[in-house]
């Protein structure tokens, strides 16, 4: 949503200066129509890409990361969407209920932990077990299970490769739900420390209405 309205105020602002720049010269200089065309489009796209330029520096900033850190955080999160989508691909894939509840698991926890470092790129750091391995895993292992459970034969050795890739699956959504637990470590810790500062003024507050309360009966006798 943010990038939308960053690109609507660089057209909102880009577009009048080119006009301006495109008419000025034209009406008032006598310039050559294509002249003033070039003119006209140089003072669009030129404040169109310094507002950019400080667009971009006002969010490195909000996140508190370099340049070099922003980009190489968004190339991991364009390939882990990839491997995501494909994990989603594999789920109406799999014949064993148990199984695709596993992987449905795998998706909406992968994709939660994606979609948490996406608005907030810095929690990278705290979550790149999950994107260097977790889901690296999550995609090999359903690709094998998928591709065991297509085979028509299903003799003892299939059928124990399949039952311990669906163990191995539980374990990796366990896996993941900590890497979970560790991106939101800083926002339980907030709430805590909210919750603290509501209830103690909640209970000062009762405090003080006990006191008016007494002091009222008081005076009355």
């Amino acid at each position: 949503m943010r990038d939308f309205l960053y690109f609507m105020a660089r057209i909102g602002i880009a577009v009048p200066l080119a006009l301006l720049a495109w008419i000025i010269p034209l009406s008032f200089f006598n310039v050559n129509g294509w002249v003033a065309l070039g003119i006209g489009i140089a003072g669009g796209v030129i404040p169109y890409y310094v507002i950019k330029w400080f667009q971009h520096r006002s969010i490195l900033k909000s996140y508190g990361l370099s340049s070099q850190e922003y980009e190489y955080i968004q190339q991991n999160l364009t390939e882990s969407q990839k491997k995501i989508s494909r994990l989603q691909g594999k789920i109406f894939q799999v014949r064993s209920l148990s199984a695709m509840r596993q992987l449905n698991d795998l998706v909406k926890l992968s994709r939660r932990i994606f979609t948490i470092v996406k608005k907030d790129p810095k929690r990278f750091y705290t979550a790149e077990r999950f994107f260097f391995y977790h889901l690296d895993s999550g995609v090999e292992l359903t690709e094998k299970y998928t591709m065991l459970a297509a085979q028509p034969i299903k003799n003892k050795e299939v059928l124990t490769s399949l039952e311990d890739t669906r163990k191995t699956l539980f374990e990796l959504n366990s896996s993941i739900e900590e890497e979970l637990m560790n991106v939101l470590s800083n926002d339980i810790d907030n709430l805590k420390i909210e919750l603290d500062y509501a209830k103690q003024s909640m209970d000062r507050e009762q405090h003080s209405r006990k006191g008016i309360s007494e002091w009222n009966k008081t005076g009355s006798q």
